[in-house]
């Protein structure tokens, strides 16, 4: 069925239909303005009309184009498509602290009543009184009676509270001023290197009182040092001098702090350590740590290796080597994160000695001639003995051919004897062209624990 005042209305709503918001939480009105005859009026009023789905209501602070009105009234819709509210341009605002919290509240104050009084043809001013109509909002609700409050330039006392109509109603007395001292401190340290960044704080007070809810609002005296957000978060970008400011907008205090912005500190770390070691030793070794050049001696070090198979490492910096082989260790300063390596080579320990004896057990010498061309075999055996002399066996041998000279190993044929793992058999190829060559026969054992032997060879016919 066709609503002629349903069409006409959404059609001008459409139109002309401007939004307005919440003030407390920013909620969008679709409504239509038409203003109120305030002719020779202080007073800024407006009429809003607006479906009856929208939520708005008496007592309600809304903002629109910069200003902030309060609704006065809802009128009922009969009609049952649209209210009316009168809005009230507000032209005060309520400031004080309250259990360290700050309230900013706008709100409508009325003409300020018997705020003269005459004594003896003088006149002087000693009292006064306003009424003032504020949204029915958690910040206005918790003001009491006897609550004081700063307004329209002066200091008010609370005398009395009524909630009307979904509007609460002020009447106050102009009280005696008190002076109160507002400050801003930064909290901060006075320098910072360059590339860091600092969550700054910011503490207002009212005297002696800290006010807990305030949105500072943060700047620096030059940006292409540093920057700072609306947190307080700094950011370094440059080295220099800047200042930061954080501004008590209400009270129109602010606070600084200056702030030099340095260099980096430069860390180092340097591992102290021999290239190769045995696995007899047990060496301790040491890490520096330095900050712009300086040792730093409270530095937390641990201490890491690569192949703990081949050797570990204590807290101390102390190495247990445990076979030949290739390691690497690495220290780490804690605090700094800052990392060293040291790559070392281990040999086995030297425990005995060898060396090298004929079939009748006479320690051969180490030169010996060796002759081609008569297919002999010279049998050479391994004797491998400990520190005090004694013959240790069990040890298997490690023989190999070195120091070729005119020669070459195809030239040299090594055998093992069978029942005598100790011994090894050389013969030479039937070749005049090796006759004065030089070789070396070298003794070891596979564990390296018994040092080496050599026999130094030359061929003759």
């Amino acid at each position: 069925m066709y609503d002629t005042l349903f069409t006409a209305f959404m059609d001008t709503l459409n139109r002309e239909g401007k939004s307005i918001n919440d003030y407390q939480n920013n909620t969008p009105y679709n409504v239509i303005f038409r203003k109120n005859k305030d002719t020779n009026s202080f007073q800024d009023r407006v009429t809003i009309f607006y479906p009856v789905l929208s939520d708005i209501h008496a007592g309600q602070l809304l903002s629109y184009s910069n200003k902030i009105y309060l609704a006065i009234n809802k009128e009922t819709a009969e009609n049952g498509i649209y209210y009316k509210s009168d809005l009230l341009k507000t032209n005060a605002v309520i400031h004080t602290i309250i259990n360290s919290k700050e309230i900013n509240m706008p709100v409508y104050a009325y003409d300020i009543a018997d705020g003269l009084t005459q004594k003896n043809n003088v006149m002087s001013l000693i009292s006064g009184n306003i009424h003032i109509i504020a949204e029915p909002n958690s910040t206005i609700k918790s003001l009491s009676i006897d609550n004081e409050f700063d307004a329209v330039g002066r200091h008010w006392k609370i005398d009395n509270i009524i909630s009307k109509d979904n509007v609460i109603h002020l009447y106050c007395e102009v009280w005696a001023t008190t002076s109160h001292t507002y400050t801003v401190t930064i909290t901060a340290n006075d320098s910072y290197h360059r590339g860091e960044s600092a969550q700054l704080t910011a503490v207002a007070k009212q005297d002696d009182t800290i006010v807990n809810n305030i949105s500072f609002i943060w700047t620096s005296s030059d940006t292409s040092l540093a920057t700072v957000d609306n947190t307080g978060l700094v950011k370094f970008l440059a080295d220099g001098n800047v200042t930061i400011t954080a501004t008590w907008t209400s009270q129109n205090v602010s606070g600084t702090k200056a702030i030099t912005i340095t260099e980096p500190d430069s860390y180092s770390l340097s591992i102290t350590a021999n290239d190769s070691y045995t696995t007899a030793d047990t060496p301790t070794l040491t890490a520096t740590a330095q900050k712009n050049g300086t040792t730093d001696s409270t530095a937390t070090i641990t201490w890491i290796s690569s192949d703990t198979s081949i050797a570990t490492i204590d807290s101390t910096g102390k190495a247990t080597f445990l076979k030949a082989g290739n390691v690497t260790f690495t220290a780490t300063w804690i605090q700094q994160n800052v990392t060293a390596t040291k790559s070392i080579t281990v040999t086995q320990a030297v425990s005995g000695s060898c060396v090298v004896k004929a079939n009748n057990g006479n320690t051969i010498s180490t030169v010996q001639t060796i002759h081609y061309g008569y297919g002999s075999k010279y049998y050479y055996n391994a004797v491998f003995q400990d520190g005090s002399g004694n013959e240790v066996t069990g040890v298997t041998p490690a023989w190999t051919l070195i120091n070729l000279n005119k020669i070459t190993s195809s030239d040299i044929t090594m055998s093992t004897v069978s029942g005598y793992p100790l011994r090894i058999g050389i013969s030479l190829k039937n070749n005049s062209s090796i006759a004065g060559a030089t070789f070396t026969l070298h003794l070891a054992s596979t564990t390296g624990t018994y040092g080496s032997y050599d026999v130094n060879c030359k061929v003759a016919f």
